[in-house]
């Protein structure tokens, strides 16, 4: 698509750690400080890396300690982020589908037709259909890589015989997961205990066992058969979603929703402890990137019929908003990437969204990106790699929920519906300026906003949503368009 105009508020992009065995270097066109290995050795094993992405279920920065968060339940994933590249701005969707599907395809919402959140086994209809879309596990796979998922899938329905093979076609060889299905069937809701499982299309027993441990130590195995190719394995996480559970750690206890969710948490930390395990005993641990992200911020309640938030405490208050807001606390998420040797440690500070993520995994991989649609992402490959990114670092970043679209640059964000903050000073979003004085008086808050609506302008109208979709939000939506109609 094309760029628009630059910011000029676009200040320092990054900053890492220093240490005595690093060597501070200045990577042009982001004005960012870093430190990096010798690369001479990292040079062959970063040339086809294995990739393992971690993405978490409704989970924010008020859970991480390495983000801030008074909770301390997250030591694996604080070390990854302590001795690997923690991103401070990293925007998804607020919602589960619309950020799945933004991550596979590298596409915005408005591109795809996906701003809303829809489930296929649940409401039938519309669903990610791989004639329309490509995903980051296909574009790797034609580049010769094996691909495998694990975890959980929400965008297509397996009971039905003509998405049956939805995951082959998507891309994935091979896979361990729960699927989801619609009212009445055994794999509605059924991911925890006694989970409903199919392994490579097949449904198989797993009475008494806890969903996630299943999918995790299947991945694992699955990343030990094929340590001699490269590979991406993609394990989408059933933890922290709703409903909240005892987990094999606690189990019996007599515990309120939140402190399971707090289980939860420290369960979804403790297996990703267990993937960094299996790839040292694999002897896989310097050749395998490892991304952890999550797809939306925390529960606040309203998925779980509570008036009590589930979330973190962050400066001495418990996190009201997550899921479903476009407030930072519901789209800024966390978004680490560690390979020791390979990927920088530190700090970055550069405006990521989820559409960079398969361009970022195909430059990774070496593999051309397809030719034939828009790719929104940019390939943020060379940051990760210690080399100099291949053109000035994009000044804005973009997200979208419904028709309502947000973005943003260093310092200031802007909503379609025209509210207007300086996160610098407010990251709350607590005063508007939208119509304040300042936006006028003072030129470096009016510029900023120029920019922004600049890029807001030059984005093209949402793409319709597939007709098929049924979800409660889609139907909203449809009657929104229909009385607009009615009133022309």
């Amino acid at each position: 698509m094309e760029t628009p105009p630059t910011n000029p508020d676009m200040g320092k992009q990054m900053h890492r750690r220093l240490s005595n065995s690093w060597i501070a270097s200045l990577v042009v066109g982001c004005a960012l400080f870093a430190t990096y290995t010798p690369v001479n050795a990292a040079d062959d094993r970063a040339e086809r890396p294995n990739i393992l992405f971690i993405l978490l279920d409704n989970v924010g920065k008020d859970w991480f300690r390495c983000y801030g968060s008074q909770e301390d339940v997250t030591p694996s994933i604080d070390r990854l982020a302590r001795e690997g590249l923690q991103f401070r701005n990293f925007y998804i969707t607020p919602v589960c589908s619309t950020s799945r599907h933004m991550l596979l395809t590298g596409r915005y919402p408005f591109r795809t037709g996906w701003h809303t959140h829809h489930d296929p086994a649940i409401y039938g209809g519309g669903y990610f259909d791989w004639n329309r879309e490509i995903t980051f596990a296909r574009v790797l796979q034609q580049a010769g890589y094996r691909t495998a998922i694990s975890g959980k899938w929400q965008i297509n329905d397996f009971t039905d015989p003509a998405q049956k093979d939805a995951l082959a076609e998507h891309g994935f060889e091979e896979h361990c997961l729960w699927p989801e299905g619609p009212k009445g069937h055994p794999a509605h809701k059924q991911r925890y205990w006694d989970p409903y499982i199919l392994i490579n299309g097949e449904h198989v027993d797993m009475t008494g066992k806890f969903g996630p441990d299943v999918c995790c130590d299947w991945m694992i195995d699955y990343m030990a058969r094929h340590r001699e190719e490269p590979f991406l394995a993609y394990y989408s996480a059933i933890l922290t979603h709703i409903p909240v559970v005892e987990t094999p750690a606690n189990r019996g206890q007599e515990m309120t929703a939140r402190e399971k969710f707090e289980g939860m948490v420290s369960y979804a930390d403790q297996i990703i402890g267990r993937f960094i395990n299996g790839l040292e005993e694999a002897g896989l641990r310097e050749n395998t990137i490892v991304f952890i992200a999550a797809d939306n911020g925390t529960d606040n309640g309203t998925d779980q019929g509570d008036e009590h938030s589930l979330g973190g405490r962050i400066n001495g208050r418990v996190s009201g908003e997550g899921i479903y807001s476009l407030t930072e606390r519901g789209i800024n998420v966390p978004f680490i990437v560690n390979c020791p040797g390979i990927v920088p440690v530190g700090f970055s500070d550069d405006l990521i969204d989820a559409s960079d993520v398969l361009p970022t995994l195909a430059g990774l991989a070496g593999a051309p990106l397809p030719d034939d649609r828009v790719i929104d992402g940019w390939s943020f490959a060379p940051q990760l790699l210690g080399k100099e990114p291949d053109r000035p670092w994009r000044t804005w970043c973009l997200t979208q929920y419904y028709t309502r679209r947000v973005v943003r640059s260093q310092r200031f964000k802007l909503y379609s519906t025209g509210e207007f903050f300086d996160l610098s000073e407010d990251p709350l979003e607590q005063h508007d300026l939208s119509d304040a004085e300042r936006l006028v008086a003072d030129e470096a808050t009016n510029a900023g906003h120029r920019h922004l609506q600049g890029v807001l302008d030059s984005l093209p109208p949402d793409a319709k949503l597939p007709f098929e979709f049924r979800s409660i939000s889609a139907r909203r939506i449809r009657a929104a368009e229909e009385a607009a109609r009615r009133n022309e």
